[in-house]
């Protein structure tokens, strides 16, 4: 109840009393998980397998810069080739920049996901490449294994999708990777599927809960928002207390103001940006998040989600960077000051 205040507050532009830039949020917990910060801080991240765009970003950020950056690669793809990329663009930042890895198993279709193929050991020789590649970038990372995977757009099945899970987790801790922490991603709007304008009213953790790999395999919870509906739906409210329960973290793996674009300006801030911050602030088992600085309507697929790139309107990038200058974010820093952080080595 008290969640679902502050979100009204926040819709509502502060007026009775909303947690926002300048106030005192929620402290994080701390649950010990692999990369968790003690800190009770959020790590800031952005992106979107795009480095012009990070860098953009970057740019307007000023020295609130973000520490994560997004990428994406099929585990089909050219493994070898992605990680030689990433490698080389994690090198031209001045900060030790962490990736957050989105993994895929459909080479980019729902009917062509090979999860179950994964999970019976058939992909085993390119499951051993993906941690090659991961011990090669020297450094943390955040994986999401099967990103969103209750969107019908991936065509994962449950049960395919917990043995890839647990097979994927088991040899990458067998080679070693401790640096590298698992995140079990889950998309508040395909549970909503707010897209089709059909929403789900029964309790959303009986189908989550069939994707579950397990306590003893996944290091973060994760959920990806898009929608304004999402950021105070009792969907999202029941994944947070879930994940709380659990005693893991949450990252925001994912997150755009899909049907609010930067032109909307103030509007815009009201109906997005705040809830969104004040989500982050009353929650304190969310311990990063992930934001798409992007212009959507480049692809043909989402070009009605408009233009979520916050420099390109003064009165949302004056929000956001007050907002993510707080002390509560913890922004891009050197090595050693990054490695104590996540308690990483």
């Amino acid at each position: 109840m008290i969640r679902r205040l502050l979100l009204v507050a926040a819709m509502l532009g502060g007026c009775i009393g909303s947690v926002g830039h300048g106030q005192q949020p929620a402290r994080r917990e701390n649950y010990g998980r692999r990369l968790e910060p003690d800190a009770s801080v959020v790590l800031h991240g952005a992106g979107q397998s795009d480095e012009v765009s990070f860098a953009a970003y970057t740019k307007a950020m000023g020295t609130a810069r973000p520490m994560l950056s997004m990428s994406y690669v099929d585990l089909h793809d050219d493994l070898a080739a992605y990680f030689l990329r990433l490698r080389k663009e994690l090198a031209s930042y001045p900060d030790l920049i962490i990736p957050q890895i989105g993994l895929a198993m459909n080479e980019g279709e729902s009917s062509r996901h090979y999860e179950g193929s994964v999970g019976r050991g058939v992909d085993d020789a390119r499951l051993k490449q993906l941690c090659a590649g991961l011990q090669s970038l020297g450094r943390p990372v955040f994986l999401r294994i099967g990103y969103e995977f209750n969107g019908n757009w991936n065509g994962y099945k449950a049960a395919d999708y917990v043995a890839a899970f647990r097979r994927l987790a088991g040899l990458l801790r067998a080679a070693g990777l401790e640096n590298v922490a698992l995140v079990w991603d889950w998309s508040a709007d395909a549970e909503l599927d707010a897209e089709h304008g059909s929403w789900v009213k029964s309790d959303p953790r009986s189908r989550y809960a069939a994707y579950y790999p397990g306590d003893d395999v996944v290091d973060w919870w994760g959920l990806n928002l898009f929608s304004e509906e999402s950021l105070h739906a009792g969907a999202t409210e029941v994944f947070l207390k879930d994940a709380a329960g659990h005693r893991f973290p949450v990252m925001i793996g994912e997150s755009a103001p899909r049907g609010h674009p930067v032109s909307e300006g103030q509007g815009a801030v009201d109906h997005w940006y705040k809830p969104y911050f004040a989500l982050i602030r009353s929650s304190p088992e969310i311990k990063a998040f992930c934001y798409v600085d992007w212009d959507w309507r480049r692809y043909p697929q989402w070009a009605d989600w408009g233009d979520s790139r916050v420099q390109d309107d003064p009165a949302v990038l004056g929000f956001y960077k007050g907002e993510v200058a707080d002390k509560l974010f913890a922004d891009a820093r050197g090595r050693a000051e990054t490695l104590k952080l996540l308690r990483a080595r």
